[in-house]
């Protein structure tokens, strides 16, 4: 058993974003990732999950600011660098409690260019197939690294591996 908390893109909205009123000021934030996390603890006790943290992904700020207003007529204020501070703090709690982490913004190439990481997000915030994959790929990675036991048994040539999760049919990486 494993569980991913992958939160934040809403939350690194910037104060002004009252229309939507999604903002949650930074240390809020990791607070409340804390209490997640040790929450999934306590609940899970017996079984204690491996548990992932996911920082949040990059923002195309040109792209989301387009959707904004296509589709409602309004800005919801985001920045990149918002992001990215959300993201920090998702490192800095996973490394005081002992968790892995994905981190989205660094796969899908937030400290390039808009354009660049923009094209794995369907809109400028949420992630679209491509952007799916590297997180699913960056899942699996720290799956086998630090969970081998709970990563799909595969030894590398389509066939299963003597350690993991057996497979029932199709290979993870046949179904994506």
């Amino acid at each position: 058993l494993f569980v991913t908390v992958f939160f934040g893109a809403n939350d690194a909205s910037l104060p002004g974003d009252r229309a939507q009123n999604q903002h949650v000021p930074i240390d809020e934030y990791e607070g409340n990732l804390r209490k997640m996390v040790q929450s999934i603890g306590e609940r899970f006790q017996a079984d204690k999950p491996a548990v992932v943290l996911i920082t949040p992904p990059p923002l195309a700020k040109k792209k989301w600011d387009g959707w904004c207003m296509e589709n409602y007529g309004d800005l919801s204020p985001r920045t990149n660098e918002a992001s990215k501070m959300y993201g920090d703090r998702v490192k800095s709690v996973a490394k005081e409690l002992g968790c892995p982490v994905v981190d989205s913004f660094s796969l899908l190439g937030g400290n390039d260019t808009d354009e660049s990481y923009g094209k794995h997000l369907e809109d400028g915030l949420h992630l679209n197939g491509s952007g799916n994959k590297l997180i699913f790929e960056g899942l699996l990675d720290v799956l086998k690294r630090d969970f081998p036991e709970l990563a799909p048994m595969d030894d590398g040539d389509d066939k299963h591996g003597k350690k993991g999760i057996a497979l029932h049919g199709a290979l993870w990486k046949d179904l994506c």
